[in-house]
């Protein structure tokens, strides 16, 4: 099997294996930010984020750990996934010019890095503003037949970036294929419920997981200990409302 520490960057089901975990075992992965490179330097994110550097960036963003198969022999399933812990060791920031309610709006990209502190705090300002991180999880999918963006929402999970898949959530994902597989990525520092420019404080870091399996529920759920979110996708969010909707009511 390949490592895992080499992503992955596009949903394909042509890709290798690369583990195999049995239900109710814990297991680690190594998440690399979602620009898809470590940056040592504010310098060395700058040049990478220049309107020189497209291909470079088309080809490295949205990197993910995976495929992760989960070993049973049962059928109609569901994969009920608990985030165990993670742990991030460094943040990065700057704005979207392409997507995010914000995008327009700024002419620079106002880039920033982080190294997080033992307290889990990043320090701002020469430390007079303290914004405590709260690691959360932005990527989680199952595998079918289709090849997909990493970058979108679908019936099988895929890019989130919602504020609740925090320690001690369960995603519930179906499983539309043969041999169930999964796909993870895109830790943040910090994460709001969306990104209004783009981005969150995207992470390098680590998550541990724990698979169980369920039934099927046809659509991604969450449970949170303050929420269960039935989920919904679409290329708008008026879709993506009146596909959470029917999905909630089905």
């Amino acid at each position: 099997m390949q490592s895992l520490a080499e992503p992955v960057h596009r949903i394909k089901p042509c890709h290798e294996t690369r583990l195999k975990v049995h239900p109710g075992q814990a297991f680690s992965l190594p998440l690399l930010n979602a620009f898809g490179k470590r940056f040592e330097t504010l310098t060395e994110f700058e040049a990478f984020l220049s309107p020189d550097n497209e291909e470079e960036k088309s080809r490295l963003n949205h990197p993910c750990t995976g495929p992760i198969e989960i070993v049973t022999d049962r059928k109609n399933i569901s994969l009920a996934i608990t985030i165990v812990d993670m742990h991030v060791d460094r943040g990065y920031q700057c704005i979207s010019k392409s997507t995010g309610l914000l995008k327009g709006e700024f002419t620079e990209r106002e880039c920033a890095i982080y190294d997080v502190a033992k307290d889990g705090g990043l320090y701002f300002n020469g430390d007079d503003i303290i914004m405590r991180g709260s690691p959360k999880l932005g990527f989680i999918t199952t595998m079918d037949d289709q090849e997909r963006s990493a970058g979108r929402a679908c019936q099988n999970g895929g890019n989130l970036d919602m504020n609740l898949l925090d320690r001690g959530a369960t995603i519930y994902l179906p499983v539309n294929a043969e041999v169930p597989r999964i796909l993870v990525g895109d830790l943040h520092v910090c994460q709001g419920n969306g990104e209004a420019c783009g981005i969150a404080v995207e992470a390098d870091g680590e998550v541990t997981l724990r698979v169980e399996i369920v039934d099927k529920i046809d659509f991604p759920v969450i449970q949170h200990k303050d929420y269960l979110v039935l989920m919904g996708w679409g290329d708008t969010m008026e879709q993506s409302l009146a596909c959470s909707v029917r999905n909630t009511i089905s």
